[in-house]
């Protein structure tokens, strides 16, 4: 039998030593993997449904297009019907579109258009004719709307008429101030003729954070107006962050400057509704007091969770460059992925 040497006994029991740890980084690895695969894929079906809301707003617009540009007749006593129903508010007009049998006008998002003229009492010919087109589509505001609930789905005209769906009272109508002046409208990439976004805001009649798809409705090198389509983000987030926030980890999500967006802590979900409605404005940013001087304007306001901002600045510069290994600080890591064209990124924080 032949006898093994002192240090081959040594160097077998150090090689031996190691094979729980290598299993043990093994199993990490699989695991920070199978993770990481998770959130792309958590980003890559919020980007899908994103993706299909700016579909649906193109279709939207093109079908108002074609309307718009198309040789028709007016209906029979259609002007007089406008003119004896509407109703103003300062700048803001807006005429009957519920049913006779119906007294008062519907309340807050009442399945009924709602059609607004941003121009004074004095309805013009042409936004007339365009109440006209905004009856014509009534039906596919409401399908488009009923496919995608996330919030509003509107049509703005180069002449600020507007028309709405679910309805929305002219009290809050107002809200719209000059329509071709606002963020949803100006979103529209008119130069490329494609779906534009806003950024993240607060929407200020309490349904939270949205985003804006708007689309430019063009005949030739005319702006006929903008169909927009408002998303709620909570409903479209909240169920994929709470499905990757569990035992104790935070999902979270936020643009590429760090303006939080949503997630599934509620502490952390309680404060950017908190901050944001106590601003009326998307202010709240997960960034250190350094990173925050570049992310946001003088509004912008650093979270209280220091150590989320800690990690979601580290996480922003490094995601989506060639190194995609997990970024930790102080003992907890982070994996993320970007949502489609958008900028935005989706956040898993580990303990």
């Amino acid at each position: 039998m032949t006898r093994m040497m002192p240090i081959q006994i040594v160097a077998a029991l150090a090689w031996i030593s190691t094979v729980p740890v290598q299993a043990e980084v093994a199993h990490e690895q699989a695991v920070a993997s199978l993770e990481q695969t998770l959130v792309e894929l958590a980003a890559e079906g919020i980007g899908t449904v994103l993706t299909a809301v700016a579909d649906s707003t193109r279709a939207l617009g093109e079908t108002y297009r074609r309307l718009a540009t198309a040789e028709t007749e007016r209906p029979p006593g259609s002007p007089e019907r406008w003119l004896e129903s509407r109703s103003t508010l300062g700048n803001t007009t807006g005429v009957r579109t519920w049913p006779d049998d119906i007294d008062a006008p519907p309340a807050f998002q009442a399945p009924y258009p709602a059609f607004y003229s941003y121009s004074g009492d004095q309805l013009s010919e042409s936004v007339l004719r365009e109440f006209d087109l905004f009856e014509r589509l009534a039906p596919t505001l409401r399908g488009d709307y009923e496919s995608f609930p996330f919030s509003w789905v509107y049509l703005t005209t180069s002449d600020n008429a507007m028309a709405i769906y679910p309805y929305v009272p002219i009290e809050e109508a107002v809200n719209n101030g000059t329509p071709t002046e606002t963020e949803f409208y100006q979103a529209a990439d008119v130069e490329n003729g494609r779906v534009g976004w806003t950024r993240p805001y607060l929407d200020l009649v309490g349904a939270g954070m949205m985003v804006t798809a708007s689309y430019p409705i063009q005949d030739g090198n005319r702006l006929l107006g903008v169909a927009s389509r408002d998303i709620t983000l909570k409903q479209l987030t909240r169920s994929v962050l709470s499905r990757l926030g569990r035992d104790g980890s935070i999902a979270l999500m936020v643009d590429e400057k760090g303006l939080a967006i949503d997630a599934s802590d509620p502490a952390l979900a309680a404060e950017i509704e908190d901050v944001n409605t106590k601003a009326r404005a998307a202010v709240l940013y997960y960034r250190t007091a350094e990173g925050l001087q570049g992310a946001g304007g003088d509004q912008a306001v650093a979270s209280a969770h220091g150590r989320i901002n800690a990690l979601v600045e580290a996480t922003l510069a490094k995601v989506g460059t060639a190194d995609h290994a997990p970024v930790e600080v102080d003992g907890e890591r982070t994996l993320a992925a970007h949502i489609g064209n958008t900028g935005w990124v989706l956040v898993l924080v580990h303990p």
